[in-house]
């Protein structure tokens, strides 16, 4: 039977990776060339393992198991990743919009700590997640503690954090706080929903502005946290970068595009000819990855070959195709008309998940009981927040996941440069290098 009680559950993500402002780490082993499939020949030359900038006694973090491959994760979320783009797509088909995988993926790995039996069973067919907890838990702090050494990298602006604010009164499971501060970086602050239900979401908004660079503000809708909120689970990730090629601002040129309405409208296209630029040529469409000044991060535009497009979302891999673009893409000599673009997405997340299969989580079935002992608590709404932008300099970008818990390459040759002119609808994916995770994806269709 269900409980008046409330939870409310809510990962903060920038575009980016997992872990700025967590405690210090022991390094996580970095995977040989021979090991990371999904990577280029050129990144793998380029990316160096990333020294920690702390050290800190290696008994307090938790031991890898015995070998698990790590890959076969992140493919099988790749895939999920991917999946729910495509009905995002096909619910905004003439809308730009951009959706952050990784910053879902944490919300629910957080949640997922909690979840029991037929729940936890839902969410890891759902995902890919490994449903014994004592393998789930390290493997997934090996995976992302990889992220977190990223705040060395000075060529990247960078920054992270996470908060659990907590209900003062709420009694929050011993074993589900060491998880979270031992597996996720969580520091838990106390909060009195109860009795200032205000002045906590203005404190949490506050932190979310402060750590995506003012770029995600009102995270929490005005009125979304009253009396019966028992928790608020905040991480905030932001990274903006240049790129490794950048283009000159006077050779930019305004000339048609085709949107995805069928309308002729014009944008202001960036111009470049540059060699070893990743590029792969499908039968239907052309494939680049934009490399930045930081070697682990690149940005991968997919360009249909039609320019009469009207649904972009039969242009999105899977993780198989992901997979072969990825292991196939070589440097080449490509001259390029990309359009400079900004964009801001808001939309729920919670009818597509409870399409693809996670329906239990959504109400009286759910069983959270590993977050605070009792079968009082389901998933009310999963929400996100998004800003994306590309100019002639790099990229920025960054990301707000709210999940509300409620009780109850070759050298280029001598030919002809290949082209990749963008003045049709396309899908980016910005991704990092080791793993290939997809941590942003998003289509833009018009102008």
């Amino acid at each position: 039977m269900m409980h008046r009680t409330q939870f409310i559950a809510i990962i903060i993500f920038s575009f980016g990776f997992i872990f700025s402002s967590c405690r210090s780490i022991e390094p996580a082993p970095v995977d040989t060339a021979e090991d990371v499939e999904l990577i280029s020949e050129e990144v793998q030359e380029q990316i160096q393992p990333i020294k920690p900038p702390h050290q800190t006694d290696s008994s307090d973090f938790p031991v890898r198991p015995k070998p698990y491959d790590t890959h076969a994760m992140t493919h099988e979320l790749t895939g999920f990743s991917f999946d729910l783009f495509r009905k995002l797509s096909h619910q905004h088909l003439q809308q730009n919009f951009s959706f952050s995988p990784v910053s879902l993926n944490m919300a629910l790995a957080v949640v997922y700590s909690g979840a029991m039996v037929d729940t936890r069973k839902e969410i890891a067919e759902l995902t890919g997640f490994e449903q014994d907890a004592d393998e789930f838990h390290p493997n997934w702090f090996y995976y992302f503690s990889s992220f977190a050494q990223l705040e060395t990298d000075t060529l990247l602006d960078f920054n992270l954090a996470n908060r659990v604010f907590v209900e003062q009164s709420y009694p929050v499971l011993d074993s589900y706080r060491q998880d979270v501060q031992t597996y996720y970086g969580g520091a838990f602050e106390q909060m009195d929903f109860i009795r200032n239900a205000i002045q906590a979401e203005q404190r949490i908004n506050a932190w979310a502005a402060e750590n995506t660079r003012d770029r995600i503000k009102d995270l929490i809708p005005q009125g979304t946290l009253d009396h019966l909120t028992r928790m608020v689970l905040a991480n905030a990730i932001y990274v903006k970068s240049d790129w490794k090629h950048p283009f000159d601002e006077e050779d930019n040129m305004q000339k048609e595009f085709h949107a995805i309405n069928g309308r002729i409208e014009t944008a202001e296209f960036m111009t470049q000819r540059e060699s070893r630029i990743p590029f792969f040529k499908l039968d239907d469409r052309k494939v680049i990855q934009l490399p930045y000044t930081s070697p682990h991060l690149s940005l991968m535009i997919i360009l249909p070959d039609e320019k009469d497009i009207q649904d972009i979302s039969a242009y999105i891999p899977d993780a198989n195709q992901y997979k072969e673009m990825i292991n196939s893409i070589r440097p080449e000599e490509v001259y390029m008309e990309i359009p400079k673009f900004k964009l801001e997405s808001q939309f729920s997340l919670s009818d597509p998940l409870k399409e693809m299969g996670m329906e239990k989580a959504f109400d009286s079935r759910a069983d959270f009981s590993g977050i605070g002992g009792q079968r009082d608590l389901f998933i009310s709404a999963i929400l996100q927040k998004v800003f994306f932008e590309i100019d002639e300099k790099g990229s920025e970008a960054a990301a707000a996941t709210a999940i509300i818990v409620t009780t109850t390459a070759v050298m280029p040759g001598i030919e002809e440069p290949k082209e990749f002119i963008a003045d049709r609808p396309f899908i980016f994916i910005l991704k990092e290098n080791q793993f290939n995770t997809p941590l942003f994806v998003g289509q833009y269709v018009s102008p």
